[in-house]
């Protein structure tokens, strides 16, 4: 891994040191060596106008490869600056779903132009494509496929995966249909190579592969091929009809971009906020949270504003008061964290969420007891009041058994009303956890005022 960033870091230094002294056949060279990633991660790290003067460099078919590795800014910046006659041209090159994407971000017209430049029967597929929600089965399959009717043998199977090898690459399976397109099954490629030529392809069709409904979530999609293990899968409309197929590449990005969305929301951020946008797009995108954050602080300041005769009287409070917060903000993000991701892979639903709630309440109350006995200790010796140990011993419990409570609630009260489990809950869970900690830290401190001073 070391030495292939060193040697990235080497292609990045010859690419500026080329583009300085317009080496540009230096340049096409090193890009016939290297793969459409590395491509992408080299132009990734250039300027904007490094960026669109060495795309153009790339053969077509080469280009096809290269844009869907780029990053989204990179991405945008090129689309921006290229042709519509140069971009219909690596559109037709590209896989369907891979090129329904990159339409998907162009302007109206821009997107129009492209598909009226490619050939009628792809640019059909891709408006079919388009049609889909990009975060279900439909919108991220593609059309190509290989597939064979129900009387064909093995051998017709071989031939038909052999005849389509230059236009489809990263064939699984072989799909069975019927005259209708109906979807009768789906043949491994292992199973196809080591089946007898002679036989029927329906014999070696494996039951255990599903199929998915264009309308599922990719989330759902992508917990199936977890579940089953999958490469590949068909999809299908409402009357079993075939339509396309989902690999295994498509839902890699799918988790990426499902686990990088549920980190952007529950800190708050919008899933499209990346460190390179324009300062006042990122502001927008932030400010509101920081608003709702804002107030939420406001309520633990308004807490700290009723107590502030007890803080006054006993000064050794204002120490440990950010420590009864942290711990039990901390102790209700853990929880979070486990919750979210839960019910993101389907492990967590609301039949079992009483039982999920059970359990983290005792983990709640066993952490509480054992930081709170520390942290008693400590303020007592620290500070040789016994009594000051008690206090914040029973409010580090009471906080961390209602942050463990309340990291549980808030995402499943997310899901119950249909919203995103992630969706800014870190800041509710902190919000909540800091006044209530405390609240209930200082209400205590307050009751036993008396014995404190």
């Amino acid at each position: 891994m070391e030495d292939q960033k060193k040697e990235e870091i080497n292609y990045l230094g010859k690419l500026r040191e080329w583009i300085r002294l317009n080496r540009e056949f230096d340049i096409i060279d090193l890009f016939s060596e290297l793969h459409p990633a590395d491509i992408a991660d080299l132009i990734d790290n250039l300027e904007e106008q490094e960026k669109i003067r060495l795309f153009s460099l790339l053969e077509v078919e080469k280009a096809s490869d290269v844009i869907p590795e780029l990053s989204e800014l990179s991405r945008e910046q090129i689309l921006e600056d290229i042709s519509d006659k140069k971009l219909a041209e690596i559109i037709d090159e590209m896989d369907s779903d891979d090129a329904a994407d990159v339409i998907a971000e162009l302007t109206e017209d821009q997107a129009r132009a492209v598909l009226d430049g490619i050939e009628p029967e792809g640019s059909e597929d891709l408006k079919n494509l388009l049609r889909y929600e990009e975060d279900t089965a439909g919108g991220i399959m593609q059309t190509e496929l290989v597939s064979v009717p129900a009387d064909a043998t093995i051998n017709d199977a071989l031939k038909a995966v052999i005849q389509t090898s230059e236009e489809i690459e990263n064939v699984y399976n072989v799909f069975v249909v019927d005259k209708g397109d109906t979807l009768i099954g789906t043949i491994p490629l292992q199973k196809l190579i080591t089946a007898r030529r002679t036989s029927p392809a329906t014999e070696a069709i494996d039951k255990a592969i599903p199929s998915v409904q264009t309308d599922i979530d990719q989330e759902e999609v992508a917990r199936m091929f977890e579940k089953y293990d999958l490469v590949s899968l068909p999809v299908v409309d409402h009357e079993n009809r075939l339509l396309g197929r989902i690999t295994i590449d498509d839902i890699v990005d799918v988790m990426e971009e499902e686990s990088s969305e549920d980190i952007y929301r529950i800190a708050g951020l919008h899933e499209d906020d990346n460190i390179f946008n324009e300062p006042m797009e990122s502001v927008k995108r932030r400010l509101p949270w920081l608003y709702i954050n804002l107030l939420t602080a406001l309520a633990s300041a308004l807490v700290i504003g009723f107590f502030e005769n007890t803080i006054q009287m006993v000064i050794a409070l204002a120490v440990f008061m950010p420590v009864v917060a942290a711990i039990g903000g901390n102790a209700g993000s853990q929880t979070l964290t486990l919750i979210v991701r839960g019910l993101a892979l389907g492990e967590v639903t609301f039949d079992n969420a009483k039982k999920a709630l059970y359990k983290q309440i005792i983990v709640g109350v066993v952490n509480g007891v054992a930081v709170g006995v520390v942290i008693g200790l400590i303020a007592s010796f620290w500070k040789g009041m016994p009594v000051l140990g008690a206090v914040i011993a029973l409010a580090m419990v009471i906080n961390v058994f209602v942050g463990t409570l309340i990291g549980t609630l808030v995402p499943l009260t997310l899901k119950w009303a249909k919203a995103d489990p992630a969706l800014g809950s870190h800041i509710f869970v902190t919000a909540f956890t800091d006044a209530f900690g405390f609240l209930s830290f200082l209400g205590l401190a307050t009751i036993f005022l008396k014995l404190l001073v």
